[in-house]
């Protein structure tokens, strides 16, 4: 599987002076309820339009009209302004929920694709962020590292609900563990794979998820 390929990413140090703003221009603006929900907003049409080198603290301090500053007191750091887009994008694809909804639906062998399909469809619209952010963990922002980190783990714990319940119902294929298959259905599924599949080889979406769909059913499942 090819890696991401490498980001432009900015330094999150917060400066010692911004031109034109103080401190207390940027507290006031934090003060601001919808603040921070314009400026995720912002920075998701700046992705959806120029891709993931959009997420400069210094360009999107410009659009917002704020300073950067602000941008520090409210994310922290360009870790954090990412962690806090793809949240949002959490929030509003409520992709959690539906992804437990689907591994509840039905028989463990019946719910697997729908399982990888709620999945795949939310995979999309987070993507530019997620290379993003596995750039700049790449690139050794720890924060960034430890926060994707948690993230894969929790997708991980979904799928290893998952081929947990297929070892229970028999629908797991030997030698295949419920730890092993979860490892690799979170391989076969990762943004490097969509990476690779969509990004660079051209390939249609619908066409990389049925064929990834189509090989975990074979490779993971007893005939049944």
């Amino acid at each position: 599987m090819r890696a991401v390929r490498s980001t432009r990413v900015v330094a999150a140090k917060a400066p010692e002076a911004d031109q034109g703003a103080s401190a207390a221009s940027a507290a006031s603006a934090v003060a601001v309820p919808d603040t921070r929900q314009r400026i995720l907003q912002l920075a998701w049409e700046g992705v959806a339009s120029q891709g993931d080198d959009a997420l400069s603290l210094v360009a999107l301090a410009r659009r917002a009209g704020v300073s950067r500053q602000t941008l520090y007191l409210l994310f922290g750091s360009r870790a954090g302004l990412l962690l806090a887009m793809v949240a949002q994008r959490d929030a509003q694809s409520q992709v959690g929920p539906r992804l437990a909804r689907a591994r509840a639906a039905g028989a463990p062998r019946e719910v697997l694709a729908p399982y990888l399909r709620v999945w795949f469809d939310y995979l999309p619209q987070v993507f530019p962020v997620a290379r993003a952010l596995i750039a700049t963990a790449s690139a050794g922002d720890s924060d960034a590292r430890t926060a994707w980190d948690s993230r894969m783990a929790l997708l991980r714990a979904g799928l290893l609900q998952l081929t947990q319940a297929l070892a229970d119902s028999g629908a797991l294929r030997p030698p295949w563990t419920p730890a092993a298959a979860a490892d690799w259905i979170v391989s076969q599924t990762h943004v490097d794979a969509w990476q690779h599949l969509v990004v660079e080889a051209g390939w249609p979406p619908e066409q990389a998820i049925d064929r990834v769909l189509d090989t975990l059913h074979d490779t993971l499942l007893t005939r049944g």
